[in-house]
């Protein structure tokens, strides 16, 4: 069976004779579906790859803004901490307090957090570089 071209399936006509004579005819009609065939995969192949390219290209334009926007948070929440530190400081000092041991605490204070994120940075550190997988990929080569 062979579908035809409006879609219905017929009974294929292959020679008696042990397939000998070949109509010269079904030799091109071959070779003109082989070639239909190809072309519309080569378009499909095209539309898919246009298709990655816009959506890449959305993706950075995307990923972009949103490195743009986490600068310009990272810039207001650098702006606020030194308000709240100089704000301390200007309470520690109001309170009777020494401007140097005010700046001294407030610096103190900024480094032992410094401190804590480098020692959590560093644990996280160990989830880095998909280490799982490789040794699922890649068992022989722990």
């Amino acid at each position: 069976m062979h579908e035809t071209v409006d879609g219905t399936t017929a009974a294929a006509n292959f020679p008696q004779d042990g397939g000998s004579s070949l109509d010269p005819d079904s030799d091109g009609s071959l070779r003109l579906e082989l070639e239909g065939a190809a072309g519309a995969m080569v378009a499909h192949i095209r539309k898919v790859a246009a298709t990655a390219t816009t959506e890449a290209e959305l993706s950075l334009a995307s990923v972009t803004a949103l490195l743009a926007a986490a600068l310009a948070s990272l810039l207001l929440l650098l702006a606020g901490w030194l308000c709240l530190v100089a704000a301390g400081a200007w309470f520690a000092v109001a309170a009777g307090l020494p401007l140097v041991a005010a700046l001294l605490i407030a610096g103190g204070v900024n480094i032992a957090a410094v401190l804590l994120l480098l020692v959590w940075g560093k644990r996280l550190l160990r989830n880095v570089g998909f280490s799982r997988t490789r040794r699922l990929v890649f068992p022989e080569s722990r």
